[in-house]
């Protein structure tokens, strides 16, 4: 499969979520949809509903990529329990929080699924820092904290400078999130 290398699709949301969870097989489906569309799927490394996602990508051949909050391997799998079957594990030493800037600020759209504090710090990190030709995207109906996420938007007062895409359907999400970043890529110099 040839690889857009211009698009790098994060998803994000529990690790503690059950995999064969209704939130799991919702991550699988835009994990399975990233990889059919030519994108690199990034995720924190972690298992539960990112790992999901990359199960999906893996199940199409996508490439997927860990952003590790471990120094190595032997602490990526002892220290935090994480699953070492990415196509590519890059470890940060960050720590979770470290990582996850690194995560963010290497995507091109990050798509929220479920989760909880960690995720919240995941968007807090894009709200702030993605630019208008990236897109946040939340699957509705997750649950966790993404199904929050539009409400928190609006008590902000403020919007993201990235596209905020929400969408209940995997497949949708994940192509609506690709229009958007497709259309604003072609206006870049």
């Amino acid at each position: 499969m040839a690889y857009d290398r211009e698009f790098k699709i994060a998803v994000l949301g529990s690790a503690s979520e059950a995999e064969d969870s209704d939130a799991g097989r919702k991550a699988f489906t835009v994990g399975r949809a990233v990889a059919r569309s030519g994108g690199i799927l990034l995720t924190g490394g972690c298992p539960g509903l990112p790992h999901a996602a990359v199960s999906g990508a893996r199940s199409s051949g996508g490439l997927t990529i860990a952003v590790s909050p471990a120094l190595n391997l032997a602490l990526h799998v002892s220290q935090y329990c994480y699953p070492p079957d990415s196509s590519v594990i890059m470890y940060t030493g960050m720590g979770t929080k470290g990582r996850n800037v690194i995560l963010v600020r290497s995507a091109d759209a990050c798509l929220y699924i479920g989760g909880g504090i960690g995720t919240l710090n995941e968007f807090t990190i894009a709200f702030d820092e993605l630019g208008p030709e990236c897109a946040m995207g939340v699957l509705a109906h997750s649950g966790g904290l993404s199904d929050e996420l539009p409400q928190l938007v609006s008590a902000v007062g403020r919007t993201p400078a990235a596209a905020l895409i929400v969408e209940s359907d995997p497949e949708k999400l994940v192509d609506r999130v690709l229009v958007h970043i497709r259309r604003n890529r072609a206006d870049m110099p």
